[in-house]
Protein backbone atom coordinates (compact mmCIF):
# COMPACT_ATOMS: atom_id res chain seq x y z
CA UNK A 1 0.00 0.00 0.00
CA UNK A 2 1.50 3.35 -1.04
CA UNK A 3 1.57 6.37 1.25
CA UNK A 4 -1.14 8.19 -0.67
CA UNK A 5 -3.67 5.38 -0.13
CA UNK A 6 -3.00 5.51 3.61
CA UNK A 7 -4.21 9.10 3.76
CA UNK A 8 -6.50 9.51 0.73
CA UNK A 9 -9.61 7.63 -0.38
CA UNK A 10 -12.05 8.69 -3.12
CA UNK A 11 -10.11 11.91 -3.56
CA UNK A 12 -10.56 12.98 0.09
CA UNK A 13 -8.61 12.65 3.31
CA UNK A 14 -9.71 9.45 5.03
CA UNK A 15 -12.29 9.87 7.83
CA UNK A 16 -9.91 8.72 10.58
CA UNK A 17 -7.40 11.45 9.69
CA UNK A 18 -10.17 14.04 9.53
CA UNK A 19 -11.26 12.92 13.00
CA UNK A 20 -7.74 13.16 14.42
CA UNK A 21 -7.21 16.55 12.77
CA UNK A 22 -10.46 17.95 14.15
CA UNK A 23 -9.81 17.01 17.80
CA UNK A 24 -6.96 19.50 18.47
CA UNK A 25 -8.87 22.18 16.57
CA UNK A 26 -11.92 21.63 18.78
CA UNK A 27 -9.79 21.75 21.93
CA UNK A 28 -8.11 24.94 20.71
CA UNK A 29 -11.49 26.55 19.94
CA UNK A 30 -12.82 25.73 23.42
CA UNK A 31 -9.67 27.00 25.15
CA UNK A 32 -9.52 30.25 23.16
CA UNK A 33 -13.25 30.86 23.74
CA UNK A 34 -12.78 30.27 27.47
CA UNK A 35 -9.91 32.76 27.60
CA UNK A 36 -11.98 35.30 25.64
CA UNK A 37 -14.88 34.88 28.04
CA UNK A 38 -12.59 35.29 31.06
CA UNK A 39 -11.05 38.43 29.56
CA UNK A 40 -14.41 40.02 28.76
CA UNK A 41 -15.77 39.36 32.27
CA UNK A 42 -12.64 40.22 34.24
CA UNK A 43 -13.60 42.30 37.28
CA UNK A 44 -17.34 41.59 36.99
CA UNK A 45 -19.08 40.12 40.06
CA UNK A 46 -19.93 36.81 38.44
CA UNK A 47 -20.23 33.46 40.16
CA UNK A 48 -19.46 30.06 38.70
CA UNK A 49 -22.66 30.00 36.63
CA UNK A 50 -22.01 33.46 35.20
CA UNK A 51 -18.49 32.63 34.05
CA UNK A 52 -19.64 29.31 32.61
CA UNK A 53 -22.33 31.07 30.61
CA UNK A 54 -20.00 33.69 29.19
CA UNK A 55 -17.56 30.98 28.20
CA UNK A 56 -20.39 29.13 26.41
CA UNK A 57 -21.39 32.26 24.50
CA UNK A 58 -17.91 32.52 22.99
CA UNK A 59 -17.52 28.77 22.48
CA UNK A 60 -20.49 28.32 20.13
CA UNK A 61 -19.25 30.58 17.29
CA UNK A 62 -15.72 29.22 17.72
CA UNK A 63 -16.92 25.62 17.27
CA UNK A 64 -19.15 26.53 14.32
CA UNK A 65 -16.22 28.28 12.67
CA UNK A 66 -13.97 25.25 13.06
CA UNK A 67 -16.64 22.84 11.80
CA UNK A 68 -17.47 25.08 8.85
CA UNK A 69 -13.81 25.04 7.84
CA UNK A 70 -13.54 21.25 8.22
CA UNK A 71 -16.74 20.40 6.36
CA UNK A 72 -16.00 22.72 3.44
CA UNK A 73 -12.30 21.92 3.00
CA UNK A 74 -12.17 18.20 3.79
CA UNK A 75 -15.73 16.90 3.34
CA UNK A 76 -16.79 19.29 0.57
CA UNK A 77 -20.14 19.70 2.28
CA UNK A 78 -22.09 22.46 3.99
CA UNK A 79 -21.89 23.17 7.72
CA UNK A 80 -25.42 21.85 8.12
CA UNK A 81 -24.17 18.33 7.44
CA UNK A 82 -22.73 18.33 10.97
CA UNK A 83 -26.33 18.19 12.21
CA UNK A 84 -27.56 21.75 12.71
CA UNK A 85 -29.38 22.23 9.41
CA UNK A 86 -32.76 23.95 9.58
CA UNK A 87 -34.43 21.48 7.26
CA UNK A 88 -36.41 18.27 7.27
CA UNK A 89 -37.79 17.34 10.69
CA UNK A 90 -35.52 19.64 12.72
CA UNK A 91 -38.27 21.44 14.61
CA UNK A 92 -40.15 18.22 15.36
CA UNK A 93 -36.93 16.52 16.51
CA UNK A 94 -36.07 19.46 18.77
CA UNK A 95 -39.55 19.37 20.30
CA UNK A 96 -39.32 15.62 20.77
CA UNK A 97 -35.97 16.05 22.53
CA UNK A 98 -37.32 18.76 24.81
CA UNK A 99 -40.27 16.57 25.78
CA UNK A 100 -38.13 13.49 26.33
CA UNK A 101 -35.53 15.32 28.43
CA UNK A 102 -38.24 16.85 30.61
CA UNK A 103 -39.99 13.50 31.07
CA UNK A 104 -36.70 11.84 32.04
CA UNK A 105 -35.82 14.25 34.85
CA UNK A 106 -39.42 14.56 36.12
CA UNK A 107 -39.59 10.76 36.30
CA UNK A 108 -36.37 10.65 38.35
CA UNK A 109 -37.70 13.36 40.69
CA UNK A 110 -41.03 11.54 41.04
CA UNK A 111 -39.23 8.34 42.01
CA UNK A 112 -37.17 10.24 44.58
CA UNK A 113 -40.34 11.76 46.03
CA UNK A 114 -42.17 8.41 45.99
CA UNK A 115 -39.33 6.72 47.86
CA UNK A 116 -39.16 9.53 50.43
CA UNK A 117 -35.75 10.70 49.29
CA UNK A 118 -36.77 14.23 48.28
CA UNK A 119 -39.30 16.89 49.21
CA UNK A 120 -40.32 19.78 46.95
CA UNK A 121 -41.84 23.15 47.81
CA UNK A 122 -42.27 26.45 45.99
CA UNK A 123 -39.37 28.88 46.10
CA UNK A 124 -39.60 31.91 48.38
CA UNK A 125 -38.11 34.13 45.65
CA UNK A 126 -40.67 36.62 44.23
CA UNK A 127 -42.27 35.41 40.96
CA UNK A 128 -40.77 38.32 39.01
CA UNK A 129 -37.28 37.24 40.04
CA UNK A 130 -37.98 33.60 39.20
CA UNK A 131 -39.31 34.51 35.74
CA UNK A 132 -36.44 36.88 34.97
CA UNK A 133 -33.84 34.28 35.93
CA UNK A 134 -35.67 31.59 33.96
CA UNK A 135 -35.77 33.72 30.81
CA UNK A 136 -32.03 34.38 31.03
CA UNK A 137 -31.25 30.76 31.89
CA UNK A 138 -33.26 29.50 28.91
CA UNK A 139 -30.77 30.91 26.42
CA UNK A 140 -27.73 30.18 28.59
CA UNK A 141 -28.39 26.47 29.01
CA UNK A 142 -29.50 26.01 25.40
CA UNK A 143 -26.19 27.40 24.15
CA UNK A 144 -24.29 25.29 26.69
CA UNK A 145 -26.13 22.11 25.63
CA UNK A 146 -25.50 22.90 21.96
CA UNK A 147 -21.78 23.35 22.66
CA UNK A 148 -21.47 20.00 24.43
CA UNK A 149 -23.34 18.19 21.70
CA UNK A 150 -21.12 19.77 19.05
CA UNK A 151 -18.00 18.69 20.94
CA UNK A 152 -19.06 15.12 21.79
CA UNK A 153 -21.56 14.26 19.03
CA UNK A 154 -20.29 16.66 16.38
CA UNK A 155 -17.64 16.48 13.68
CA UNK A 156 -14.94 14.39 15.48
CA UNK A 157 -17.47 11.77 16.60
CA UNK A 158 -19.15 11.67 13.20
CA UNK A 159 -15.86 11.10 11.37
CA UNK A 160 -14.90 8.33 13.81
CA UNK A 161 -18.26 6.64 13.19
CA UNK A 162 -17.55 6.88 9.47
CA UNK A 163 -14.00 5.54 9.90
CA UNK A 164 -14.75 2.61 12.21
CA UNK A 165 -18.01 1.74 10.48
CA UNK A 166 -16.31 1.75 7.09
CA UNK A 167 -13.40 -0.32 8.38
CA UNK A 168 -15.75 -2.89 9.91
CA UNK A 169 -17.74 -3.14 6.70
CA UNK A 170 -14.58 -3.59 4.62
CA UNK A 171 -13.12 -6.29 6.87
CA UNK A 172 -16.42 -8.18 7.10
CA UNK A 173 -16.74 -8.12 3.33
CA UNK A 174 -13.23 -9.46 2.86
CA UNK A 175 -13.33 -12.13 5.58
CA UNK A 176 -16.96 -13.20 5.93
CA UNK A 177 -18.67 -11.93 2.83
CA UNK A 178 -22.36 -11.13 2.53
CA UNK A 179 -24.25 -7.88 3.05
CA UNK A 180 -25.67 -8.96 6.40
CA UNK A 181 -22.22 -9.39 7.93
CA UNK A 182 -21.10 -6.09 6.44
CA UNK A 183 -24.02 -4.26 8.01
CA UNK A 184 -23.39 -5.88 11.38
CA UNK A 185 -19.68 -5.07 11.32
CA UNK A 186 -20.47 -1.51 10.25
CA UNK A 187 -22.86 -1.11 13.20
CA UNK A 188 -20.30 -2.57 15.62
CA UNK A 189 -17.71 -0.12 14.35
CA UNK A 190 -20.10 2.75 14.96
CA UNK A 191 -20.79 1.35 18.44
CA UNK A 192 -17.07 1.59 19.15
CA UNK A 193 -17.15 5.30 18.35
CA UNK A 194 -20.20 5.73 20.59
CA UNK A 195 -18.43 4.01 23.49
CA UNK A 196 -15.25 6.05 23.09
CA UNK A 197 -16.97 9.44 23.00
CA UNK A 198 -19.37 8.46 25.79
CA UNK A 199 -16.32 7.72 27.92
CA UNK A 200 -14.79 11.09 27.03
CA UNK A 201 -18.09 12.80 27.87
CA UNK A 202 -17.98 11.30 31.35
CA UNK A 203 -14.33 12.18 31.89
CA UNK A 204 -15.01 15.78 30.85
CA UNK A 205 -17.25 16.10 33.96
CA UNK A 206 -14.85 14.41 36.37
CA UNK A 207 -13.73 17.71 37.89
CA UNK A 208 -17.29 18.74 38.81
CA UNK A 209 -17.88 19.42 42.52
CA UNK A 210 -19.05 16.48 44.68
CA UNK A 211 -18.68 13.99 41.84
CA UNK A 212 -18.79 10.26 42.62
CA UNK A 213 -18.08 7.09 40.67
CA UNK A 214 -21.81 6.75 39.99
CA UNK A 215 -22.03 10.32 38.64
CA UNK A 216 -19.11 9.64 36.29
CA UNK A 217 -20.64 6.34 35.20
CA UNK A 218 -24.03 7.95 34.58
CA UNK A 219 -22.48 10.79 32.58
CA UNK A 220 -20.70 8.23 30.42
CA UNK A 221 -23.89 6.20 30.15
CA UNK A 222 -26.05 9.13 29.04
CA UNK A 223 -23.62 9.68 26.19
CA UNK A 224 -25.04 6.51 24.60
CA UNK A 225 -28.68 7.66 24.15
CA UNK A 226 -27.46 11.11 23.08
CA UNK A 227 -25.24 9.52 20.43
CA UNK A 228 -28.06 7.20 19.41
CA UNK A 229 -30.37 10.20 19.04
CA UNK A 230 -27.88 11.65 16.56
CA UNK A 231 -27.23 8.42 14.68
CA UNK A 232 -30.92 7.69 14.09
CA UNK A 233 -31.62 11.19 12.76
CA UNK A 234 -28.14 12.34 11.61
CA UNK A 235 -29.05 15.68 13.17
CA UNK A 236 -28.16 17.19 16.54
CA UNK A 237 -31.58 18.67 17.32
CA UNK A 238 -32.90 15.63 19.17
CA UNK A 239 -29.84 15.24 21.46
CA UNK A 240 -29.65 18.99 22.03
CA UNK A 241 -33.31 19.01 23.10
CA UNK A 242 -32.81 16.10 25.50
CA UNK A 243 -29.61 17.59 26.95
CA UNK A 244 -31.06 21.09 27.43
CA UNK A 245 -34.41 20.01 28.87
CA UNK A 246 -32.76 17.64 31.38
CA UNK A 247 -30.53 20.43 32.72
CA UNK A 248 -33.16 23.18 32.60
CA UNK A 249 -35.98 21.32 34.34
CA UNK A 250 -33.57 19.70 36.78
CA UNK A 251 -31.99 22.94 37.97
CA UNK A 252 -34.49 25.70 37.28
CA UNK A 253 -37.73 23.75 37.47
CA UNK A 254 -37.10 21.31 40.33
CA UNK A 255 -34.31 23.08 42.21
CA UNK A 256 -32.02 20.03 42.10
CA UNK A 257 -28.23 20.31 41.64
CA UNK A 258 -27.03 20.02 38.04
CA UNK A 259 -23.81 18.01 37.90
CA UNK A 260 -22.84 19.19 41.36
CA UNK A 261 -23.80 22.85 40.82
CA UNK A 262 -26.87 24.45 42.40
CA UNK A 263 -28.99 27.09 40.69
CA UNK A 264 -29.25 30.38 42.62
CA UNK A 265 -32.97 30.65 41.73
CA UNK A 266 -35.52 27.97 40.84
CA UNK A 267 -39.28 27.46 40.64
CA UNK A 268 -39.25 24.71 43.25
CA UNK A 269 -36.94 24.18 46.19
CA UNK A 270 -35.72 20.64 46.69
CA UNK A 271 -34.69 19.05 49.97
CA UNK A 272 -32.91 15.76 49.30
CA UNK A 273 -32.38 13.57 52.36
CA UNK A 274 -32.68 10.00 51.09
CA UNK A 275 -30.06 7.43 50.22
CA UNK A 276 -27.41 9.25 48.16
CA UNK A 277 -26.77 6.03 46.25
CA UNK A 278 -30.26 6.42 44.77
CA UNK A 279 -30.70 10.19 44.67
CA UNK A 280 -27.15 11.35 43.96
CA UNK A 281 -27.08 13.51 47.09
CA UNK A 282 -25.41 16.90 46.72
CA UNK A 283 -24.25 16.09 43.18
CA UNK A 284 -27.82 15.83 41.98
CA UNK A 285 -29.85 13.08 40.29
CA UNK A 286 -27.05 12.36 37.81
CA UNK A 287 -25.12 10.84 40.71
CA UNK A 288 -27.83 8.32 41.67
CA UNK A 289 -28.96 4.91 40.53
CA UNK A 290 -32.52 6.12 39.89
CA UNK A 291 -31.15 8.19 37.03
CA UNK A 292 -29.24 5.13 35.79
CA UNK A 293 -32.49 3.23 35.32
CA UNK A 294 -34.15 6.14 33.50
CA UNK A 295 -31.13 6.55 31.19
CA UNK A 296 -31.19 2.85 30.29
CA UNK A 297 -34.94 2.97 29.59
CA UNK A 298 -34.44 6.05 27.39
CA UNK A 299 -31.70 4.28 25.45
CA UNK A 300 -34.05 1.39 24.69
CA UNK A 301 -36.78 3.79 23.57
CA UNK A 302 -34.43 5.70 21.26
CA UNK A 303 -33.18 2.45 19.75
CA UNK A 304 -36.63 1.01 19.03
CA UNK A 305 -38.99 3.95 18.48
CA UNK A 306 -40.48 4.20 14.98
CA UNK A 307 -41.05 7.91 15.55
CA UNK A 308 -37.32 8.52 15.19
CA UNK A 309 -35.76 8.36 11.73
CA UNK A 310 -33.66 10.40 9.35
CA UNK A 311 -35.44 12.87 7.07
CA UNK A 312 -34.82 12.72 3.34
CA UNK A 313 -33.34 16.23 3.48
CA UNK A 314 -30.78 15.26 6.11
CA UNK A 315 -30.02 12.00 4.32
CA UNK A 316 -29.12 13.92 1.16
CA UNK A 317 -27.14 16.52 3.10
CA UNK A 318 -25.10 13.97 5.10
CA UNK A 319 -24.68 11.03 2.73
CA UNK A 320 -25.04 12.66 -0.65
CA UNK A 321 -26.87 11.28 -3.68
CA UNK A 322 -24.55 8.32 -4.35
CA UNK A 323 -24.49 4.99 -2.48
CA UNK A 324 -20.69 5.21 -2.14
CA UNK A 325 -21.11 8.27 0.07
CA UNK A 326 -23.27 6.40 2.57
CA UNK A 327 -20.46 4.95 4.72
CA UNK A 328 -21.59 4.80 8.33
CA UNK A 329 -25.29 4.57 7.48
CA UNK A 330 -25.74 1.26 9.30
CA UNK A 331 -27.73 2.69 12.20
CA UNK A 332 -30.01 4.76 9.96
CA UNK A 333 -33.16 3.29 8.40
CA UNK A 334 -32.69 2.87 4.65
CA UNK A 335 -36.13 4.22 3.90
CA UNK A 336 -39.11 5.66 5.67
CA UNK A 337 -41.86 3.09 5.79
CA UNK A 338 -45.50 3.99 5.43
CA UNK A 339 -46.01 3.17 9.11
CA UNK A 340 -43.23 5.56 10.12
CA UNK A 341 -44.44 8.30 7.83
CA UNK A 342 -47.95 8.09 9.28
CA UNK A 343 -46.83 8.29 12.93
CA UNK A 344 -46.74 12.06 12.95
CA UNK A 345 -49.31 12.64 10.21
CA UNK A 346 -52.99 13.06 11.15
CA UNK A 347 -55.46 10.91 9.27
CA UNK A 348 -57.51 12.69 6.66
CA UNK A 349 -61.22 12.74 7.23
Amino acid sequence: MDAQRIFIADGKLRPIWRCLLSIPLVILAVLVAGKAGAFMTAGLPLGGWGRYVWSSVFTLPALLGVFDLLTRVFDRKLLGSVGLAFCGRWLRELGMGLSLGAIMIVLVAALERLLGGAQFSFSSVPPSGVLAWGAALLGMLFVAATNEELVFRGYPFQRLVEALGGAGKFLAGKILGGAAFERLAEALGAAGAVALFAGLFGLAHIANPSRTWISTLNTMLVGVPLALAYLRTRALWLPIGIHFAWNFFQGYGLGLPVSGMEMPISVLRAEVSGNALLTGGVYGPEGGLLATGVIVATTVYLALSKRIYISEEMRALVFGPTPAAAVGEALVPREITAEQANVDRPESS
